[in-house]
């Protein structure tokens, strides 16, 4: 049994509880943290080999007294200590998250500002009359893309005699 932990092995402690708590596909799931955290109690500070089975060391670690009786022989400092970085690390993670897909939102939306201005431009002194044709030319004559570049073609020198 070990009353402190050292460096190396709380670092380790906090990083297992964190890295349990963050899964690929689940994402973060807060209801690991406290099975982890008591998972690590044993194994690091009492040296307590785990089953493999997470059924028989959730039996282990909820259905005996173990976890109380090396909580009690520790430093209880520096277990706190550990459950703040814990929780430190997992808000941090959490935020770092959320910042990431609010970045992701933003160049979406910025995106889509960018594809409405240039769809504007696009029309820009377009009339109703203009898009009632080139619809109706469409719909009686089938889309021709030739057509369709040569309307645009003689659009674009239209406004451009017009603004001379």
């Amino acid at each position: 049994m070990k009353y402190a932990l050292s460096l190396t092995d709380m670092l380790a402690f906090v990083d297992d509880v964190v890295g349990s708590c963050f899964h690929d596909k689940l994402g973060y799931m807060p209801e690991v943290k406290d099975f982890a955290i008591k998972t690590n109690i044993l194994s690091r500070y009492a040296n307590f080999s785990l089953p493999d089975n997470l059924e028989h060391r959730y039996q282990l670690v909820y259905m005996t007294d173990a976890v109380d009786a090396v909580c009690a022989a520790i430093d209880g400092t520096q277990l706190q200590e550990i459950f703040n970085s814990i929780n430190d690390k997992i808000r941090f993670l959490c935020d770092s998250k959320a910042t990431m897909i609010q970045e992701r939102i933003n160049d979406v939306l910025n995106t889509m500002e960018k594809m409405r201005d240039n769809t504007k431009s696009i029309f820009d002194g377009i009339t109703q009359n203009d898009l009632k044709n080139l619809m109706g030319a469409i719909t009686s004559n089938g889309l021709d893309e030739q057509k369709l570049v040569q309307a645009y073609i003689e659009q674009s020198k239209s406004k451009d005699e017009q603004a001379e």
